[in-house]
């Protein structure tokens, strides 16, 4: 690896350490900024603008690396429009492709893949044959990743209004969000006050849940409005169809005596509110004393009430499994596998749920954690982050030389802070408090 291509990447400064630690590799950085937000926190290296149509993008990023000998390139998220185009290209001219996500194990990992992630892993559709060989180990990380949900607002309002104030440079710029640059910004203070406006009231619905229900519970973990997982991987075209397909199989197919509780996601609560679609279909549907609606839930809490966990295929899924709560997925998941999800349909769900081989998850937690978690954040540790980077970089280069150790001492930027912003230097932010 020496010379190597970030696209967009976290909301926050993530990639602009990342960049700086690269460098202290020895590894040429290249950056290229999509709109006005991706240059909010400017990488070692060479940083470029590109201001052209999506439909010329491809031809750019052929020229660009050919241009500059580009032997790598990494991303966050693998199905946005000019990532998945990146993906398509390097694929097919061998180029390595490496993609960030939020852990698939959380909150103290990150995934890192080469090639893609979730329904894009080269893991995926492999791992019941794989996982027989696998020895199950307790699972053990380095450090904790603490809450960091004020840290995401400050980085996301910063960056979807540089993103708006600078619209007329990047104006032919396609966002994997189709909504006005203020409303993204806007819509996370929204979510600090949905947080904390919805506590009291949801804290007594899982107590209500737990003393009245306890057993009888089936949880539906609701994913992120946008989020490619349903879009790209799922027979649904929105978090909205789905709720109205599970709500009629529950309707139709469930014991009277269950309850179904959806659950909104958390980085979603300043965008979207269900609850009148939720409440309408359950009084259409003759069940409207048998659904509830919650934002603040505490899942640890609540899974050992549960009788099921209905997932399109969020993560959550994995902690129920890792909880040991039956659980069905209606799109591809990199973790729906025999021994483990329900493979019934969802109509026999509601009877039946199968059982979790507890050995059979400890496997598949063992194989993730060697093959696709870090432990780090996005949002906080960037230098920890880096070095476990670092480290899943080496063993996976197995098909070309050796990388070598990080230089000692490896002396990161300055980490980021509400109170300071990116100089034009481009050397990084300080660490929001």
């Amino acid at each position: 690896m020496q010379s190597v291509l970030l696209l967009q990447g976290p909301l926050g400064p993530f990639f602009q350490h990342f960049s700086y630690f690269l460098d202290q590799q020895g590894v040429e950085v290249h950056k290229i900024n999509f709109n006005g937000g991706d240059g909010c926190w400017p990488c070692k290296g060479r940083n470029v603008d590109y201001t052209g149509t999506l439909p010329e993008w491809r031809h750019f990023l052929d020229h660009y690396l050919k241009e500059h000998r580009i032997d790598t390139v990494f991303c966050y998220s693998d199905c946005r429009e000019y990532h998945a185009v990146a993906r398509q290209f390097c694929l097919s001219h061998g180029v390595r492709f490496f993609v960030f996500e939020e852990g698939y194990l959380r909150p103290h990992y990150i995934t890192l893949e080469e090639n893609g992630v979730n329904a894009h892993s080269p893991w995926f559709g492999k791992l019941e044959q794989l996982l027989d060989e696998v020895d199950p180990e307790h699972p053990h990380h380095d450090f904790d990743i603490k809450p960091n949900f004020k840290r995401r607002i400050y980085f996301a309002m910063r960056y979807y209004f540089s993103m708006h104030f600078s619209h007329g440079r990047f104006k032919h710029y396609v966002h994997h969000r189709h909504r006005p640059y203020w409303q993204e910004g806007t819509a996370w203070l929204k979510g600090w006050y949905a947080k904390y406006s919805h506590t009291a009231h949801d804290k007594g619905l899982q107590q209500h849940l737990i003393d009245y229900h306890s057993g009888r519970i089936h949880l539906v973990p609701l994913q992120v409005a946008d989020d490619f997982q349903i879009r790209t991987h799922s027979p649904f075209k929105d978090v909205a169809e789905s709720i109205e397909h599970i709500l009629a199989s529950f309707a139709a197919n469930a014991p009277q005596d269950d309850v179904l509780l959806l659950k909104h996601h958390p980085m979603d609560r300043g965008y979207t509110n269900y609850s009148a679609l939720i409440h309408g279909l359950a009084r259409q549907l003759g069940i409207k004393d048998r659904v509830f609606y919650g934002f603040e839930i505490s899942l640890p809490d609540l899974y050992h009430h549960c009788k099921g966990v209905v997932t399109v295929n969020s993560t959550v899924g994995l902690s129920a499994l890792f909880h040991h709560v039956p659980t069905i997925t209606l799109g591809q998941a990199l973790y729906d596998l025999p021994g483990l999800t329900s493979q019934c349909s969802l109509d026999e769900f509601w009877q039946q749920p199968q059982p979790v081989k507890k050995r059979r998850f400890r496997q598949l937690q063992s194989f993730l954690l060697k093959n696709t978690q870090l432990n780090g954040s996005f949002y906080c540790e960037p230098a920890k982050t880096c070095q476990q980077i670092w480290q899943q970089l080496q063993s996976l280069h197995h098909q070309s030389a050796p990388m070598p150790k990080p230089a000692q001492p490896v002396t990161l930027p300055t980490p980021f802070s509400l109170k300071s912003q990116a100089p034009k230097t481009g050397k990084p932010a300080e660490e929001v408090a």
